[in-house]
């Protein structure tokens, strides 16, 4: 049986030399099938060049430095020890958004409030400690992120705009804070705050569709009460906390329930919603299938202190880097599987197919739809419908999960 370091070279080698990473052959078939239906029916397809970030640390490229009086580890060693130096990101490499910008054929993105940087290909707007509700010190929420974007958006064209892809990953922290803050709520409380978080976001992608933007692509929070901060928080890191997971999924079902709207109510508004919460869960319980040894603690720290003096030997063999942050081989699966998987994970469209939906169409060709129809297995019903049972995973053992 090879080694999970030899399954991760193999996976390192396929990527570097441009091979699809699709969770089936008959996902990839349909793919190739579904791009070739596009071409015939819209020869003049173009595909973006541009990508715009916004959300918080999980895809900070460096902007926290530039607002923060204080030091910032991201900026330290051990973090982005595997590219060997540390460059603002806060895991030991490159995040998901690096990724993305990789399989788009365009350089890593960089932070906005780094003036000096060449943003041809788009900005990354998210840092740290961002949330989507009030006004935290030493960072941009989500409003004063697409404020910026909106201060900015005359170094692109209004064509470049349209054709870009505008990627979000934001409310951690807020779900975070309100579950400390209120660590007994009634559902109706809970409810009423995701409601409340979801229509300042539904605010923010209308702003930036005002502005052009047509293709967006959104990742479901993870199920926060497993991260390992948050579990040795609760005193007890062998279970997942249970309120922060039930906030985080509510979450998902809302936004994915936004999105479905929005396509309707906006003309040429196009998605893609990546089961991000599933995908961590599913590392969490079955580590070793996922080629990680550990899915349960950091590889730096013990969950909310990250040093030189504790660091892991192999970050490659951990999901989590720090206690809240994956580690690059994490954040490079997680890129994989927004790019270019199917269905059970990532839909309507995975990124790639959002870059080839024509921007002059309203809706994909009955014939296109109706080949991706009869791709479908019973598992899509998960990404749109975002019922997690129990917070756990639908088809293995359930989560461990305390109150």
């Amino acid at each position: 049986k090879p080694s999970n370091r030899k399954l991760r070279s193999a996976t390192t080698t396929r990527h570097r030399f441009g091979f699809l990473s699709m969770a089936n052959p008959k996902s990839h078939l349909f793919s190739l099938s579904f791009f070739s239906l596009l071409l015939l029916h819209f020869p003049a397809v173009s595909l973006g060049q541009t990508l715009f970030v916004f959300g918080d640390s999980l895809y900070d490229a460096g902007n926290k430095q530039f607002v923060s009086s204080n030091r910032v580890d991201s900026r330290f060693p051990p973090y982005g020890v595997t590219v060997g130096e540390a460059t603002g990101r806060w895991s030991d490499g490159r995040i998901i958004p690096d990724y993305l910008a990789t399989f788009m054929g365009i350089p890593e993105i960089p932070p906005i409030l780094r003036g000096t940087a060449d943003f041809t290909h788009g900005a990354n707007f998210a840092i740290a400690d961002a949330t989507v509700l009030g006004s935290p010190p030493e960072t941009l929420t989500l409003s004063q992120q697409v404020m910026k974007f909106s201060d900015n958006k005359n170094k692109w064209t209004a064509q470049t705009r349209s054709e870009a892809i505008y990627l979000f990953y934001i409310g951690s922290d807020d779900y975070l804070n309100y579950a400390k803050n209120n660590p007994n709520p009634s559902d109706d409380q809970k409810e009423a705050f995701v409601d409340r978080v979801i229509t300042s976001v539904e605010a923010e992608l209308k702003v930036i569709y005002g502005y052009g933007g047509r293709k967006f692509a959104l990742q479901s929070l993870a199920p926060l009460g497993c991260l390992p901060a948050v579990k040795q928080a609760s005193g007890n890191v062998q279970e997942c906390v249970r309120l922060p997971s039930e906030m985080a999924a509510l979450h998902n079902k809302k936004l994915m329930q936004l999105l479905v709207e929005l396509s309707r109510q906006l003309s040429g508004f196009q998605y893609s919603f990546y089961d991000f919460f599933s995908s961590i869960q599913n590392r969490v319980i079955k580590s070793t299938t996922y080629t990680f040894e550990t899915g349960m603690v950091a590889c730096c720290g013990t969950g909310s202190s990250c040093s030189t003096n504790n660091v892991c030997a192999n970050p490659e063999d951990y999901l989590f880097f720090d206690g809240k942050h994956l580690t690059q081989e994490g954040n490079l699966q997680a890129g994989h599987l927004i790019w270019g998987s199917d269905p059970e994970v990532i839909g309507p469209n995975n990124l790639r197919e959002l870059l080839f939906i024509p921007l002059d169409t309203e809706v994909i060709l009955a014939d296109i739809q109706e080949a991706r129809d009869s791709t479908r297995r019973p598992r899509q019903i998960k990404i749109e419908s975002l019922h997690y049972q129990e917070v756990g995973i639908s088809d293995g053992e359930p989560m461990a999960l305390s109150s």
